[in-house]
C-alpha cells in the first residue's frame, strides 16, 4: 500500500486509487490488533479488487 500523505493540498483531486487505498486503510484501522472474521476477510478481498483495478487503470492511462 503507498503511504499515508500528512498533507494534501486542497486543489489536487483525489484518484480513485487513493481512494480504493484509503478505504483498506480505514476498514483496516478499525480492526487493529486482532485477526479478520471470515466476512471481514470477504470484504477486505473485495477492497482489495478494487485498489487492483484502480490502480491498474492508472497504469494504463499512463502507458
Amino acid at each position: 500500500m503507498r503511504p499515508t500523505p500528512t498533507h494534501r493540498p486542497a486543489l489536487l483531486t483525489t484518484s480513485s486509487t487513493d481512494q480504493a487505498n484509503e478505504a483498506i486503510r480505514v476498514f483496516l484501522r478499525a480492526r487493529a490488533g486482532r485477526a479478520l472474521r471470515p466476512s471481514e476477510r470477504a470484504e477486505y478481498s473485495r477492497l482489495l479488487k478494487v485498489y487492483t483495478r484502480a490502480l491498474r487503470g492508472e497504469v494504463e492511462k499512463a502507458a
